[in-house]
């Protein structure tokens, strides 16, 4: 093309005109077409927290205090991501006739699932924390969920921990009882027994034998029994969330920013093209 040399032409009066009512008018656009009015504003709201160890033996050994593992972590983001995560958003916050979803159809609860999905944004940070950003229309909705969320989190998480606590404290109860049973009937066989019989010299070995297994039961079964009795850590809330001052969606500036850089590129271009085939013209 011919105009790639000097482009001062483009910078005469009638093009800075164009361009700054253009870009006027487009920035006009932007805002009106961007306004509460014609496009629901996403207002978001987030917390922050950081995961404690679900171990109990390491709890206990740091007084409570510990940061979980990975794996920790990826079982936390997953409780917040749950199903029942969902089912219980919905029965606190009644989402489904928030959102518009018709309860008596067969895809409500998908749905639903959907629409929480592209809500609420739940991600491990690069600082080892996690990030729970939850959208609505209402910014103080938004901070109460996102908040509730964690709540809500610490509920599920001792629903999933609890059966299994119990089932390991019964069973540590069952084994030291047995072994305790067994010892006591030794015990009752060897006062029966005359001292001078031989039976009697091999059932006390074997109660003397069998005493430490019942020790190690024992010990086992205060420990789960212990554990159990020490409720599970709450996750490090270092962040709570707080009703946003400004809608995440639309960007408004962002899109006024675009669309003017827009409008302008194009009008750069149409001049261009105008100006090579005046060019061509004269020389033709």
């Amino acid at each position: 093309m011919k105009s790639t040399g000097s482009i001062f032409w483009l910078f005469n009066l009638r093009f800075i005109i164009k361009a700054t009512s253009g870009t006027v008018l487009t920035l006009l656009a932007v805002y009106i077409f961007t306004s509460p009015a014609i496009i629901k504003p996403l207002y978001e709201s987030e917390v922050i927290v950081y995961v404690p160890l679900a171990i109990l033996s390491q709890q206990l050994n740091q007084q409570g205090i510990g940061f979980g593992s990975e794996k920790e972590i990826d079982l936390y983001i997953q409780i917040l991501k749950s199903s029942i995560m969902t089912d219980s958003l919905n029965k606190r916050f009644q989402l489904i006739p928030k959102y518009g979803i018709k309860n008596n159809t067969l895809y409500a609860e998908s749905r639903l699932y959907q629409m929480v999905k592209s809500r609420i944004i739940i991600e491990k940070t690069r600082y080892g924390s996690v990030s729970v950003r939850v959208m609505d229309r209402d910014p103080v909705l938004a901070a109460e969920m996102a908040n509730t969320m964690i709540s809500l989190g610490e509920k599920i998480k001792k629903n999933i921990f609890d059966p299994n606590r119990i089932e390991a404290m019964k069973h540590a109860q069952n084994l030291y009882e047995q072994k305790e049973t067994e010892l006591a009937n030794l015990r009752t066989k060897i006062d029966k027994l005359n001292q001078k019989d031989i039976l009697y010299e091999r059932t006390v070995n074997l109660y003397n034998l069998e005493m430490p297994e019942l020790i190690a039961r024992k010990s086992i079964y205060e420990r789960k029994k212990k554990e159990l009795e020490t409720p599970l850590p709450n996750a490090y809330i270092i962040s709570s969330a707080v009703p946003a001052s400004g809608p995440k969606v639309p960007n408004r500036r962002m899109l006024m920013l675009l669309g003017a850089g827009f409008y302008l590129f194009i009008l750069l271009v149409i001049e261009i093209i105008r100006h090579d085939f005046r060019i061509e013209a004269q020389e033709g």
